[in-house]
């Protein structure tokens, strides 16, 4: 009998997500390497694949309030905790993901308390981004609970994964006794593949956000980038693809375009056929440590993009060439450069040939695969 890998993931394809676009090349991968796999997922969920249990409950919402999000965590991690201990005596190891980070908790203490070896794949350090984002005090008790709960379950995991180098230091400074393995996102390069980068780009010069504009990113911003570069060119067209805030549609930007969340394949097809991409943070500490998932798509699609404030994107993008970042996000900079792209097409050509150049290097199945194939030997421990 092949051993049991299970995979709890509140989002899991094809929902349009940074998290299911993130976990699901794992699945084929695991498989290859003589795995059985099993995948915990939530009902927004809409995959029927027969390895694939859902939940009663749907994804805790980022437009819901936190107490609100806080319990729709907990009744998921309770629904997926009760599943972990029917399987127990079924499992080699449990691939936990987080965030959901009290969903994540949970799964790890009822893994724990059943015995069963668990990994934990974190893609934020939600005790400290909470503190960012000013919902808790750094000397609050809750903060320091929150912060003993995420130390309980990382001491009990045989390994833990993160997203970036800066959340790789971070953890492995925080947890020195456990190993911490760097697994950045990548894009899905069985989607992004090489035709799309002979796709015919769209008339109008047009620039590409897509994902939820959630809490790490300043909604007003982007709505005066957009301002700002139709005072100064209106022909220049803004796309914005997700699960987006009304506010957007009411701002009444007569240079945007809004779409729904589609599935990564024409999310792929409507990124390739735009002339850059953006993707600006908001200026907390948290973010100087983050790459989001959607630079990577627009480098799959061989878009430049543009990008700030300073921290590992914003580096990354400068070492590769194959875009602009800003050390402090000034939309009055954002839109000149805009405008500036679009009149020096050599520049905008030099972006996107370092884009395409680099893209090569950052497939996620590659990049799961060599993951999986280095930490095979924790996975035959558990």
């Amino acid at each position: 009998m092949k051993p049991l890998v299970l995979l709890v993931s509140s989002e899991y394809p094809p929902m349009a997500c940074a998290a299911s676009s993130r976990v699901g090349p794992w699945v084929d991968v695991l498989l290859a390497f003589g795995y059985e796999v099993s995948v915990l997922t939530s009902s927004t969920c809409n995959c029927n694949d027969p390895f694939v249990e859902k939940s009663f409950f749907p994804v805790p919402s980022n437009q819901s309030g936190l107490i609100n999000r806080f319990f729709q965590e907990i009744k998921l991690g309770v629904s997926f905790g009760i599943k972990i201990l029917l399987k127990r005596k079924k499992i080699k190891v449990c691939l936990v993901t987080s965030p959901p980070f009290f969903m994540a908790c949970i799964c790890s203490v009822f893994a724990r308390c059943g015995g069963i070896p668990y990994l934990i794949d974190v893609r934020d350090r939600y005790p400290r981004v909470l503190v960012d984002l000013g919902v808790l005090k750094a000397s609050g008790i809750l903060h320091k609970s929150f912060s003993a709960l995420e130390s309980w379950i990382c001491s009990g995991a045989i390994s833990l994964t993160t997203v970036t180098h800066g959340l790789k230091l971070e953890i492995g400074e925080a947890f020195p006794a456990k190993e911490t393995h760097l697994l950045p996102n990548g894009y899905d390069e069985e989607v992004f593949t090489e035709d799309l980068l002979s796709v015919d780009k769209v008339t109008e010069f047009t620039v590409v956000y897509h994902g939820r504009l959630g809490r790490f990113y300043d909604l007003q911003t982007y709505l005066e980038v957009m301002k700002l570069v139709e005072k100064a060119d209106p022909s220049i067209h803004f796309l914005m693809i997700g699960d987006l805030p009304e506010e957007l549609a009411q701002a009444g930007c007569a240079n945007l375009t809004i779409l729904p969340a589609m599935q990564l394949e024409d999310l792929a097809k409507q990124l390739a056929s735009c002339h850059l991409g953006l993707c600006l943070l908001r200026e907390l500490p948290a973010m100087k440590k983050a790459f989001p998932a959607k630079a990577y798509d627009f480098l799959g699609a061989g878009v430049p993009m543009l990008v700030g404030p300073e921290g590992e994107l914003s580096d990354a993008v400068e070492r590769m060439g194959c875009g602009v970042s800003f050390t402090k996000v000034s939309p009055q900079e954002v839109a000149q450069s805009i405008v500036e792209l679009k009149q020096d097409s050599a520049r905008w050509s030099l972006l996107r040939d370092q884009a395409i150049q680099h893209r090569r290097d950052f497939g996620r199945r590659k990049l799961a695969s060599l993951h999986f194939s280095s930490i095979i030997g924790e996975l035959k421990k558990a």
